[in-house]
């Protein structure tokens, strides 16, 4: 029996007292320890039910750690937004921003154009140094080569002037001188008078 929401007419009706007077004690006394007793019930109630919330408030974990890194987050994400709120990139217009990119990407060109001229001049003096090089191999290479084709053409000059000289010398001497018998006689090895 719920007694709060029992009217206070109906309350001392069921205690068993009238308006007028009295009537049954025992009836009294049994509905009185009733009612203590439904009381007790529910201050018990209301009792555990307290000590379960403080029950349950001690159980629950401590998130006061977890909750103060949670806020050191959000205090540095606040201060990064600040800090891209307040660049100059964020308050530039779409046109802006573009007359902006186009400037940097110049600039950046410019300063890529020298760098690839400057590579270029050092790859052609590179390039000027092992030609010259090589061409100063090749220059020995023909030398060497004209060198041997002057040799080779000399000694068959040689050879042939020497053939053909040694006679003619013979025959523009004397005849008293007997060259040309001396000669015959040498090539033949034997001696001058019976060579003939």
């Amino acid at each position: 029996m719920n007694w709060q929401s029992i009217s206070p007419s109906r309350a001392v009706g069921e205690l068993g007292v009238s308006l007028f007077g009295m009537s049954d004690l025992d009836q009294t006394d049994t509905v009185i320890a009733a009612a203590f007793e439904e009381l007790r019930r529910e201050v018990s109630l209301t009792r555990a039910a307290v000590e379960g919330l403080t029950a349950a408030r001690e159980r629950m974990p401590d998130y006061s750690v977890t909750l103060g890194q949670i806020a050191e987050r959000l205090k540095a994400t606040a201060a990064a937004i600040g800090r891209i709120e307040r660049a100059p990139a964020v308050s530039l217009s779409p046109d802006a921003m573009v007359t902006e990119i186009v400037r940097a990407s110049a600039a950046a060109r410019v300063a890529d154009a020298r760098l690839i001229q400057d590579a270029r001049d050092v790859l052609m003096q590179s390039i000027g140094r092992v030609d010259g090089i090589v061409q100063r191999g090749q220059a020995a290479d023909q030398q060497i080569r004209r060198l041997r084709w002057a040799a080779g053409g000399g000694l068959l000059v040689g050879m042939l002037i020497w053939s053909v000289l040694p006679g003619a010398v013979a025959r523009s001497l004397p005849a008293s001188w007997h060259v040309p018998e001396w000669m015959a006689a040498r090539t033949i090895g034997a001696d001058r008078h019976p060579a003939g």
